[in-house]
């Protein structure tokens, strides 16, 4: 993708993002955008599936909702560890699963609610004035309390068992 056709689709991004009857959500699914400078991008809910992104500068990139489920991330310049665990990432794991349901109970007003959720009852989020703390399909039948991992172990658990490659792999040989 040339930095013109990139320019273009993020403004197009910018102006969904504004009035989604004007403009385009951002679809950049296998896209080849190595190098690119997306630093401080608004990329809430674009399609980065499969996306090459070797190099990339995310830094300060919003990625709330973004799908980065197949992207290769190895030498790119990633954004917050919580801002990555807010991208979106899907069905993980039951193991995955676990611990990040117990970062969003750690992250949560109440987290005993997730006992509740777990045994019938309402979704924790429901009328709480805060999102939740990562974007994952979760599973109530896999609840558990416990201690939860960092924002940082959970990122790097994600982006191993969610993309394609990256400089997170290389630790896990």
């Amino acid at each position: 993708m040339t930095d013109e056709q990139l320019t273009k689709v993020l403004a197009d991004h910018a102006a969904w993002l504004a009035d989604n009857t004007t403009g385009t959500m951002a679809s950049l699914y296998g896209a080849s955008l190595s190098g690119a400078n997306l630093r401080g991008a608004n990329l809430r809910g674009a399609s980065l599936s499969g996306a090459n992104l070797i190099g990339a500068s995310l830094s300060g990139a919003n990625l709330t909702g973004a799908n980065l489920i197949g992207a290769n991330l190895i030498g790119a310049n990633l954004p917050a560890t919580t801002m990555m665990l807010l991208a979106y990432w899907g069905d993980v794991s039951p193991e995955l699963c676990r611990d990040l349901m117990r970062y969003d109970a750690v992250n949560h007003p109440d987290p005993k609610s997730f006992d509740l959720w777990a045994a019938g009852g309402p979704c924790p989020y429901k009328g709480a004035k805060i999102e939740r703390a990562a974007n994952f399909t979760h599973q109530a039948s896999l609840w558990s309390p416990g201690e939860a991992p960092s924002a940082y172990q959970l990122m790097v658990r994600l982006i191993r068992e969610k993309c394609a490659d990256s400089d997170f792999h290389k630790e896990a040989k």
